[in-house]
């Protein structure tokens, strides 16, 4: 009796341990239940492998405990004890499987643009450092390695299309240039501020002499080079015009560096593109303005023509040729937001073009000067002021039409009585602009408008030489290609370059924003 009962002892032990593994196992599946169920592809057939797993260990050990009871009919309280123990286990992992089973029946189906493992794409959000977004502050970074692509991509090879039209900020490319330029400063970067502004200022040289014969190139530019020295004077950080800025708009000024040096070269720039502009209307308009505006009879019914002296081709040219020419430019300027005052400046010079070779004209033919062809000359004269003055392009007293004034007082000498020595007053009071050497030419040309009429006396000449002395250095001829001073005035505008964006168009993803 005594080895059965050491027997039995022996094998209670067992079980025991049996029963303390399969409660270890149930925590083990209790604890990679929820894993194994979102990792697996099939959530269903996990679910059942799992149940399939705890059923068998819950058979095997109530079959164990079955058999050893039966064969010895001991149970000790421990024993009961242990198995009742075993039993809760199974019963609460198997309620557990099944609490999880309605809840993925409630979730729906995974579609194929799902992540297979989204705990761990969870855990990878959860646990990384998230960046804050940086705020940009108007300035863009372009590495050392990328100046050409740059050049090429903002300048050289620029389509104008894409930065200009409704929708874009006018100035675009300059913009962009600047802040470039304030990135580098910002960095505090001499060196890299030098090769920058020197390639940029490079390949606006190279495009503008390339593209000299475009007239739409070349106004493009100009807008962009007078916006590029705006930002470089009005955000250069000096006292003179930080203290115009608005708070916000002072941080976009530069902090590190005097860029006074490359304005002049901006300047230069803008100077030699503008004499660029005036050459080419000058050259559209040479053809018309002999046959427009001293030939041509514009007046209904006056006929201005001397007897024996040939008609001359006008070949279709007249001053609404010429005016049509000067608004094609005035309106490209608009287009591109020129400056008005640079545009004033663009079309005083055109008009002292066309006012010097008139009368470098008027003064070398004598079938121009009489009486009726002063009438037609001022005739056309006037359709050009008044193109001035409804464009509002005449703002002031010593504005723009004073480009036209020797031939304007030129037509006006022709009209005028030249009688007698009180008629020669009124004319060296009346033509002014005009030297002496002008008025005398004039006036020794001039032919009668009748047989009624004489020629200009000896005495009316001498008495207007003694009146108006010909001074030394004092020319016949005018020069048509004489370059008046040109000014660039400041003007305070309002930019934040912080809500300048790139068009995709110019594939500039190589700038990085700051």
């Amino acid at each position: 009796m005594t080895d059965e009962l050491m027997e039995a002892v022996d094998e209670q032990a067992e079980v025991r341990k049996k029963y303390e593994q399969m409660e270890l196992r149930l925590a083990t599946v209790r604890d990679i239940l929820l894993k194994e169920i979102a990792n697996t592809r099939n959530p269903r057939q996990a679910q059942d492998k799992i149940k399939s797993h705890l059923d068998q260990l819950r058979v095997s050990l109530f079959s164990d405990a079955s058999k050893l009871n039966n064969k010895h009919n001991i149970r000790s309280k421990e024993d009961v004890d242990l198995q009742n123990k075993v039993e809760s286990k199974v019963e609460e992992n198997i309620k557990l499987l099944a609490d999880i089973t309605k809840l993925h029946n409630a979730m729906p189906p995974r579609d194929a643009g799902t992540p297979k493992h989204p705990e761990k794409k969870l855990i990878r959000q959860s646990s990384g450092v998230k960046q804050r977004k940086q705020e940009f502050r108007g300035m863009f970074a372009c590495k050392r390695e990328d100046d050409s692509r740059l050049v090429k991509k903002l300048i050289t090879q620029l389509r104008t299309e894409l930065v200009t039209g409704p929708g874009c900020k006018p100035g675009l490319v300059a913009h962009v240039m600047f802040m470039c330029v304030r990135y580098a400063d910002h960095c505090n970067d001499e060196g890299r501020i030098q090769e920058l502004l020197t390639a940029l200022i490079t390949g606006i040289t190279a495009v503008t002499r390339k593209q000299s014969k475009d007239a739409v190139i070349s106004v493009f530019w100009l807008a962009n080079c007078l916006t590029l020295l705006q930002n470089l004077t009005q955000f250069s950080g000096e006292e003179l015009y930080n203290s115009r800025l608005t708070p916000g708009m002072k941080e976009f000024s530069l902090k590190n560096y005097d860029l006074s040096d490359y304005r002049n070269l901006v300047s230069d720039q803008c100077i030699n593109v503008f004499h660029t502009i005036v050459k080419l209307a000058q050259e559209n308009i040479q053809p018309m303005l002999i046959p427009g505006m001293l030939e041509r009879d514009s007046i209904p019914g006056m006929n201005t023509s001397f007897a024996g002296v040939r008609r001359q081709d006008h070949q279709g040219y007249d001053t609404a040729a010429i005016v049509s020419k000067l608004q094609f430019y005035l309106q490209l300027m608009t287009s591109v937001s020129v400056s008005s005052h640079v545009i004033r400046q663009f079309v005083g010079q055109v008009l002292y073009f066309i006012n010097a070779s008139l009368m470098n004209n008027l003064i070398l033919r004598r079938d121009l000067c009489h009486w009726s062809k002063g009438i037609q000359i001022r005739y056309n004269l006037s359709q050009l002021e008044q193109w001035v003055r409804e464009r509002g392009l005449d703002l002031d007293e010593s504005g723009i039409l004073s480009n036209l004034a020797e031939i304007r007082q030129a037509s006006q000498l022709l009209q005028m009585n030249k009688s007698s020595l009180d008629h020669a007053a009124v004319i060296c009071e009346t033509c002014h602009s005009l030297n002496s050497l002008q008025l005398q030419k004039l006036l020794i040309l001039y032919s009668p408008a009748s047989e009624y009429e004489e020629r200009v006396s000896q005495t009316v000449i001498k008495y207007i030489l003694d009146q108006r002395p010909i001074e030394p250095g004092v020319k016949l001829m005018m020069d048509p290609n004489k370059i008046k001073p040109l000014t660039f005035p400041f003007e305070s505008k309002d930019v934040d370059f912080s809500m300048i964006s790139i068009p995709s168009g110019l594939k500039l993803d190589f700038l990085e924003q700051y």
